[in-house]
């Protein structure tokens, strides 16, 4: 198997496949791509600015986040897991009989 190429997400996928983009395209991702990067700055600058002013409820805000995420997190890797088991068991399943 090493001569398989990496499996690609649907979204890589579809941009490694499209033949080329035309410049309207191009202008349209760029300020897509500006727009989230200066949402992702005001973003950053008021979490700074909150910290500043409120140092603990900040903190204890952004633990907060952090622990609802890693929850999600290993729920859904331990559904993934179960999922793939059973899959498995199915797959072993049907060619036993």
């Amino acid at each position: 198997m090493p001569d398989e190429k990496p499996r690609l997400g649907p979204w890589l996928r579809y941009y490694a496949e499209r033949e080329s983009t035309s410049r309207r395209q191009r202008l349209t991702e760029l300020a897509l791509g500006a727009v989230a990067t200066l949402g992702f700055l005001a973003v950053l600058v008021g979490v700074l600015w909150a910290f500043v002013r409120f140092p603990l409820p900040t903190l204890g805000g952004l633990v907060g986040v952090w622990a609802t995420g890693y929850v999600v997190l290993t729920v859904k890797s331990r559904r993934a897991a179960l999922r793939e088991r059973q899959l498995r068991d199915s797959a072993n399943d049907s060619q036993s009989h």
